[in-house]
């Protein structure tokens, strides 16, 4: 069914614009997301840097993927921009961060959301440098093999990608609300928790979502009555 992207929880899939997602983190300006049900294929740059800002991965990306998405029903106005961090793997920051909607995940980002990653049967790329130029090395990209672990590769190799990206809060996607989330995290009166959730959720979201788990266990204790 159709629902508001806000209303889903990390580690849940969601389908849009025909492509299977899963949520990863929900930030200030948007729900950080990523691709899972295919591998989108390419170099990291034709002219071997290693620097994600302006390699041949992010121009495919942000201009052939994005294109033929949108042709395959995706919305552009639900996409928010990104900012990548280009930290190198050894801590450097020459290469500073660039904007874009779609990008493969740091380093960073794999670590702190490895638990909610599937593995991969195929290679992927990382928006991260193993070095940079101003340490004579920018020759290799930190690359994820199909164990999910870290390693380096050439950028002139041809790996896969399951890019990153962010929609806006009440972007509608494919998917199933997940009932926890409405759950109070601490014992509190009923007149206690309905107050947190609406003031952390909103009072439409919530009276909606609400009203759906009633019917729900409604029907439940019907079926079990008849």
């Amino acid at each position: 069914m159709k629902i508001k992207v806000k209303e889903l929880n990390p580690g849940d899939r969601f389908g849009y614009g025909m492509k299977s997602a899963i949520v990863l983190d929900k930030m200030d300006d948007g729900v950080l997301c990523m691709v899972v049900d295919e591998n989108y294929q390419c170099r990291f740059d034709e002219n071997e840097s290693n620097n994600f800002a302006e390699s041949t991965l992010r121009t495919e990306l942000n201009a052939h993927y994005m294109r033929q998405w949108i042709d395959e029903g995706a919305n552009p106005r639900d996409f928010v921009e990104m900012e990548v961090d280009l930290t190198a793997d050894d801590g450097l920051d020459d290469y500073g961060t660039c904007k874009c909607y779609l990008a493969p995940r740091t380093c960073d980002q794999h670590r702190k959301y490895r638990k909610l990653i599937p593995n991969n049967n195929h290679w992927e790329w990382t928006a991260t440098p193993w070095d940079t130029k101003s340490n004579s090395d920018f020759s290799h990209v930190r690359a994820i093999n199909d164990n999910g672990c870290i390693y380096d590769y050439y950028p002139s190799g041809t790996l896969r990608v399951r890019p990153l990206f962010k929609l806006r809060p009440d972007a509608e996607v494919e998917g199933e609300i997940s009932k926890h989330k409405y759950y109070p995290e601490k014992s509190c009166s009923l007149d206690e928790s309905i107050k947190s959730l609406i003031n952390q959720y909103g009072t439409a979201d919530f009276l909606e979502t609400f009203s759906k788990i009633l019917v729900e266990e409604f029907n439940r204790k019907k079926e079990k009555q008849s």
